[in-house]
């Protein structure tokens, strides 16, 4: 029996780009938007992030760093989703320590240049990051459901990048104002729009 000879290469290959051309290609949605204060320097380190269903269950991001240099916590604020790793190391020329009285609540005692503590947040929330040598030490890690979420950069604005298509609450945190939550519709490939006005 003959066999009924094979297409050229060049033909099947035009025959998939027809194929993929003509199917429909998804992609996740980006949500965008800024975040305005009568103060300018309050439009920056303020978290957007969205609401997902509370049974939703996401991986922890890999370990995050805070470092403390020249006496200070940086970053200001770290967004993490529940069960990351933090790695705080110490950079300065003097001991430092780190706690916190928030949540479940850990003191990592006295660490000085050169060496590390790392702690796994295990429970959503917000935990004030202190220095029981340097009380003017502040930094803040907020834990939260979802990799979904954003820092503010200096002029307040902010972006959100591979968001599942859906209807969401956008929410605000900040260290020292609340803003009222967004209501809005994601859509493949899109981009939405949310603005957050800071008050009281």
């Amino acid at each position: 029996m003959r066999q009924r000879p094979c297409a050229p290469l060049s033909t099947c290959a035009a025959a998939l780009a027809c194929l993929l051309v003509a199917s429909p290609s998804f992609a996740n949605g980006s949500i965008t938007g800024t975040v305005s204060a009568k103060q300018a320097k309050l439009r920056k380190n303020a978290v957007v992030y969205i609401e997902r269903g509370k049974r939703d269950t996401y991986p922890p991001l890999p370990t995050a760093h805070v470092g403390q240099e020249r006496q200070e916590f940086i970053p200001f604020v770290t967004p993490v989703v529940r069960g990351t790793t933090v790695l705080f190391s110490n950079s300065d020329n003097t001991g430092h320590n780190v706690f916190t009285p928030d949540g479940e609540k850990f003191d990592a005692g006295v660490f000085n240049k050169g060496e590390t503590y790392t702690y796994t947040f295990k429970a959503e929330g917000v935990y004030t990051l202190l220095c029981k040598l340097h009380p003017s030490m502040i930094s803040y890690v907020v834990v939260l459901q979802n990799p979904h979420f954003a820092v503010t950069a200096d002029d307040g604005s902010f972006r959100i990048d591979d968001v599942p298509a859906g209807d969401y609450t956008v929410k605000l945190w900040h260290e020292r104002k609340v803003a009222d939550p967004q209501r809005l519709q994601v859509t493949d490939g899109g981009t939405s729009i949310a603005t957050f006005e800071l008050r009281k």
